[in-house]
């Protein structure tokens, strides 16, 4: 079992380019300077939850990060050394190999012993680290039912009898040589007595009175004869390989269980990334915008009091907030001058957006929102270049995007356009958006366009709401037409 704090049940894969379109890796770098945890972050962001259960699961976890001051850094410490537990195993497991050239049974045995030395530590270590997990969360008031499993499975496993006994065992094998224990083998022979397989089925500390199973294997010849000195040798020879194989096989059971109980945990400490960034962001749209709410998840989207995180990360003063809904409708077109927040209002929607999907609370006073199962963008602008490496020009590389969205559509989308087609000839644009933007309606998706192409605000009448941005004395706000 795995356990993660991002995810309570797994997501398809959904990766979305639509970050850079929405400004938020601008946005999340002017709130923190941890470029490594940013990255990570909007890693996370681009791949939109689509499970109610998930974005609950995300919203708790956050909840109890934010709430309870201290966890956050102590989960970071104790997951951070929990993570680093395989780069030190597989480091040791490194300074143990054997000297090459010499294949002889008891080098070989003292390199598998060696080996077995290694990985018999680590039984015991991530036994520790089950209980300092558990007495981490144990020691904090939480809520989230994310960190409450991972606190009581701690706790279980502390108490679990099998991997007690695999510790025990483990145990055995940490210290000494092989010539300080007493060796039980069972070995299964073959037709022709050869042992085909060696299996330890006992370890005791080793005494003067008793001999092991090197001594009890081999009996010793009178010096003088010859042949009794080489079959000696064969006999050790023998021995040692038999035990050689028998520790081996524990050093592989013992290897593969404890990778197995690793697992449980590891990666944990490079989720609590996404939430360090998380509580920062938080932090800052309190502190700047004084407005922060998780959306209410539901079909009939509206949000009230909203707010543009890049233009607010940027220092900018007297931010106006805006309201939205679709009234019933599935799609809104937006028309306005140059520079009346067109655009910054359709950031601050899709960034609102994403982030709810991510579990996050966003900048806005009050706000309903569904859960889509994909969202698209395409930012058009004339002052920049097109994507690199486009050998087509901007009109036909648009087309190219806007079909790849229609064939990439989901039952339930939202897509978000910014000025597609403004650089063609505004009756090819407004027939060709017309077209596009009819899909869009009889497959149920939601959009919101912002266009210079104003024959679409003829052209479109049924189900689609028409705004206009405002201008003069109250600039950046948007209004119905």
């Amino acid at each position: 079992m795995k356990y993660s704090i991002l995810y309570k049940t797994e997501e398809a894969e959904n990766v979305r380019d639509i970050i850079y379109d929405l400004s938020v890796d601008r946005s999340i770098a002017n709130i923190s300077q941890d470029s490594r945890r940013n990255e990570y972050f909007c890693g996370i962001l681009a791949r939109p939850l689509t499970k109610r259960e998930n974005i609950e699961y995300r919203r708790e976890i956050l909840s109890d990060f934010l709430t309870i001051p201290g966890l956050l850094e102590a989960s970071k410490t104790v997951f951070n050394r929990y993570d680093k537990l395989k780069g030190d195993w597989l480091e040791l497991k490194g300074t143990g190999d054997r000297r090459s050239g010499d294949n002889s049974s008891e080098v070989m045995l003292e390199y598998i012993y060696s080996s077995l030395k290694v990985t018999a530590l680590f039984p015991k270590t991530i036994m520790s680290f089950f209980s300092t997990v558990n007495e981490l969360l144990l020691k904090y008031d939480i809520k989230s039912e994310g960190l409450c499993a991972i606190r009581d499975y701690s706790g279980e496993m502390i108490k679990n009898e099998s991997l007690n006994e695999i510790v025990r065992i483990a145990s055995l094998f940490m210290y000494n040589t092989p010539k300080e224990y007493d060796f039980e083998l069972v070995c299964r022979l073959s037709d022709t007595l050869e042992v085909e397989a060696s299996e330890i089925c006992d370890v005791t500390k080793r005494t003067k009175s008793k001999g092991n199973i090197l001594t009890n294997l081999v009996k010793r010849r009178k010096k003088d004869d010859t042949r009794a000195d080489n079959t000696d040798v064969e006999s050790r020879e023998d021995a040692l390989f038999i035990l050689g194989e028998a520790l081996h096989q524990i050093d592989s059971f013992l290897e593969d269980i404890t990778d197995n109980i690793y697992t449980t945990f590891y990666g944990i400490a490079r989720e609590l990334d996404f939430y360090e960034v998380s509580c920062r962001y938080v932090q800052f749209i309190e502190d700047k915008l004084s407005v922060c709410c998780y959306a209410e998840l539901g079909d009939d989207p509206k949000i009230s009091g909203l707010y543009d995180i890049l233009l607010a990360s940027e220092g900018k003063e007297d931010l106006q907030p805006n309201d939205f809904s679709f009234e019933g409708a599935v799609g809104a077109l937006i028309k306005g001058k140059n520079n009346t927040g067109k655009t910054t209002f359709l950031r601050s929607l899709g960034t609102a957006q994403l982030l709810t999907q991510a579990g996050l609370p966003i900048p806005a006073k009050k706000a309903v929102l569904p859960i889509y199962e994909a969202i698209f963008t395409h930012f058009s602008s004339a002052e920049e270049d097109f994507r690199v490496g486009d050998d087509a020009g901007r009109f036909e590389g648009e087309v190219r995007i806007m079909a790849q969205i229609i064939d990439s559509l989901a039952p339930r989308s939202l897509v978000l356009l910014n000025e597609t087609f403004q650089t063609t000839a505004y009756d090819e644009g407004s027939r060709g958006m017309s077209a596009i933007l009819k899909v869009l309606i009889k497959t149920n998706c939601r959009f919101v366009f912002v266009t210079h192409l104003l024959d679409l605000f003829d052209m479109l009448d049924e189900k689609v709401i028409k705004l206009e941005s405002a201008s003069g004395d109250n600039p950046f706000t948007i209004k119905h037409i």
